[in-house]
């Protein structure tokens, strides 16, 4: 049977370059609205078809982008449920054996033992 195990340190750095990402996306969507937002107003109120048409790109490309940081944020938000509960999963194994095998608190001897040559 395989055994596959959940590398916690790179988890760990690749979570904190996902969230750099997220921040990275919602600085974008803030400046494409901010940049549509100039467009709209050099448009002008003479050319209301191409000012619609800012107004939507606006609205609708901030807020992808904005969709996106929420996606990585959640797969950051995901990868910390993953190694919780690996985690988890492991001490709770580690107590159903230590159960099973008569071994209290920890996976050592048991105080007051006795001892075997």
């Amino acid at each position: 049977m395989a055994r596959y195990e959940m590398d916690r340190g790179e988890v760990s750095t690749v979570g904190g370059e996902i969230s750099r990402d997220a921040d990275t996306l919602r600085a974008v969507a803030d400046a494409v609205a901010a940049a549509s937002a100039a467009a709209r107003c050099a448009v002008g109120t003479g050319q209301p078809g191409l000012s619609a048409e800012v107004d939507r790109f606006r609205h609708v490309h901030a807020q992808t982008i904005d969709a996106m940081a929420d996606a990585v944020t959640a797969l950051r938000g995901g990868l910390d449920l993953a190694v919780r509960s690996e985690r988890d999963t492991e001490l709770a194994a580690a107590s159903a054996l230590g159960s099973i095998s008569g071994i209290s608190g920890t996976l050592g001897p048991r105080v007051g033992a006795p001892r075997q040559p």
